[in-house]
């Protein structure tokens, strides 16, 4: 590994010779990066505009990856920002399919909250995929209220400013 030094600059020791470099220094990576904790690919997709939802599952993101590898890992993270419309509770599900057939169903859910409008909230979901394949993966990600109704990306006076997302990164082991 090699660290070519860009611009001068701190008071920071370099891990590589123990030289003495200025906070500000800039640093370009000329090397290569392998082994277990490699980031290999990340494909994502935000969603920013409002949405309403009632007690049936609605499609909100879907991304797809192709793993590099079999046998590395997928980290799958998502954040749901919902918006309590009336009385109940909010469910997200990461649904997971390969080749036609789905094997993942994951269902998160947010609080119950009995007085109804104007409260917000966040359903995360993280999930560690072992998918050992580099066939095509697609995760979905759905929403539903459990009673009552809501919407995605408002916050407690209900003006549209949330971000629900869905990442998913491969990772070598």
């Amino acid at each position: 590994m090699a660290l070519t030094k860009v611009n001068t600059g701190g008071l920071a020791a370099d891990s590589v010779d123990n030289t003495i470099l200025k906070l500000d220094d800039n640093f370009a990576f000329t090397g290569t990066v392998s082994g277990a904790g490699k980031i290999l690919q990340i494909q994502y997709s935000n969603l920013t505009s409002a949405a309403s939802y009632s007690t049936s599952f609605g499609d909100l993101i879907t991304i797809n990856i192709t793993p590099t590898v079999s046998t590395s890992l997928i980290l799958v993270r998502s954040t749901v920002v919902t918006y309590h419309s009336a009385v109940g509770q909010h469910t997200a599900k990461l649904i997971k399919t390969v080749g036609g057939s789905d094997s993942l169903n994951y269902e998160a859910g947010d609080f119950y909250h009995p007085s109804g409008t104007g409260v917000s909230g966040n359903i995360n979901i993280q999930y560690v995929d072992d998918h050992d394949t580099t066939s095509q993966i697609t995760y979905k990600l759905q929403i539903k209220a459990e009673a009552g109704s809501g919407a995605i990306n408002k916050d407690y006076n209900g003006t549209n400013n949330g971000v629900t997302s869905l990442v998913a990164m491969e990772i070598a082991t």
